[in-house]
């Protein structure tokens, strides 16, 4: 084995905003054994959520801003930055995290480089040439899901024999509790008791596809007078979403909540969560809703049917179809008996197959297995 532990992690990022890939790792260091693990975070851009939440693990944050539209000096500082920590591996996330990062740690000699992908995401072709040249650099892929590592091979070539799945995990204790009642959880949010809540969450933007959403609750609340729509978070599209949602006639009855820290709050006040993306991953808001009793309707991408069986965990429907999420929503909405069974079948696939503590031992295991696999010495080479 390469020297002896604690083995040093870098892990390379290009943001630590309020993302998914931005929690799991931030849950991966709360978890981590740091008797054989001393992990160090590097970050592309200044600033971000998660930034003061790792320190006060006691993990050290090094920010390297991008200086101008085009800085190749950030590469080189990276670089030094890694020379530096002298990792036993680097693990990079996310495109500009993967792609820096392993051209950062190229002739470093550090004996494993692992890359993660988070999304199912169109990528140029450029991006692509990228990604084949850098491979013959890495030693493994880790993905959440198996249809992010079905992509990865169909559309970018890399060789199957190196990814590995490890699903995304969560913090059951750090919920509200679950209750097929979601009355209380409504007052305990400031929202309206009586009145039935669907929710969709995530940035503003297009893979979201929020128009989908808007255009959806218009035709459930033509049907539904008790039922009132939350429209969770923040970004680009939000003026023309608004107008959208005043031209549907929605009203009062759509509430744009902005960006919230306390997104599972608001999800055990919700009867349905809607997620209407065009492409996705392993979406951290579905594993949420399950874990809360908001039962998901959720279009069939990327990661989203290994989360959801439909009829069993869930419903999944269509992209791009506002008709079919109207009517699974509404199907939720109708059968009380149907929710509640939905509900708490989701909530026992979470509890069974997707905890923090599984998908940290994972990733603890992938690192040592190519620790294991290596010879040469743990040492970082002169610049």
């Amino acid at each position: 084995m390469v020297a002896d532990p604690p083995y040093r992690v870098a892990y390379v990022i290009g943001e630590l905003g309020k993302g998914g890939a931005e929690y799991q790792l931030y849950e991966l260091l709360r978890h981590l054994d740091r008797r054989r693990f001393a992990p160090g975070v590097f970050v592309l851009a200044p600033g971000g959520w998660w930034v003061e939440p790792i320190r006060a693990l006691g993990v050290p944050v090094e920010e390297l801003p991008r200086r101008g539209s085009a800085d190749v000096r950030r590469l080189a500082r990276l670089r030094v930055a890694l020379r530096r920590f002298a990792p036993h591996v680097v693990h990079t996330i996310l495109w500009s995290g993967n792609s820096y990062g392993r051209l950062a740690a190229l002739g470093l000699g550090i004996p494993v480089v692992i890359a993660a992908e988070r999304v199912v995401t169109p990528y140029r072709a450029w991006q692509v040439m990228v990604e084949r040249a850098l491979d013959r650099v890495t030693d493994a892929y880790l993905v959440n899901c198996e249809a992010i590592a079905a992509w990865q091979v169909e559309r970018k070539r890399l060789p199957r024999e190196k990814f590995e799945v490890i699903p995304n995990g969560i913090d059951l204790g750090r919920l509200p509790p679950f209750s097929l009642d979601r009355r209380g959880a409504r007052s305990a949010a400031g929202l309206r008791r009586e009145r039935r809540l669907v929710a969709g969450v995530g940035r503003l933007d297009a893979q979201k596809d929020f128009p989908t959403f808007l255009r959806a609750a218009a035709m459930i609340a033509a049907e539904f007078p008790d039922v009132d729509f939350l429209v969770v978070g923040e970004g680009e599209e939000r003026a023309a979403l608004e107008a959208l949602a005043r031209r549907l006639g929605l009203g009062a009855r759509v509430v744009f909540t902005g960006l919230r820290h306390d997104v599972p709050r608001l999800l055990a006040a919700a009867d349905v969560l809607a997620l209407t993306s065009i492409y996705e991953g392993f979406p951290n808001v579905l594993l949420e809703a399950m874990a809360t009793g908001a039962v998901a309707v959720a279009t069939d991408v990327g990661g989203c049917r290994e989360l959801v069986t439909s009829g069993e965990t869930g419903l999944l429907v269509p992209p791009r179809a506002p008709a079919a999420v109207a009517a699974a929503v509404g199907r939720v909405l109708r059968d009380p008996a149907l929710a509640r069974r939905l509900a708490t079948a989701a909530r026992q696939r979470v509890e069974g197959a997707f905890s923090i503590d599984v998908m940290a031992r994972r990733t603890m295991d992938a690192y040592l297995r190519r620790l294991d696999a290596t010879r040469a010495p743990a040492t970082v080479a002169a610049a």
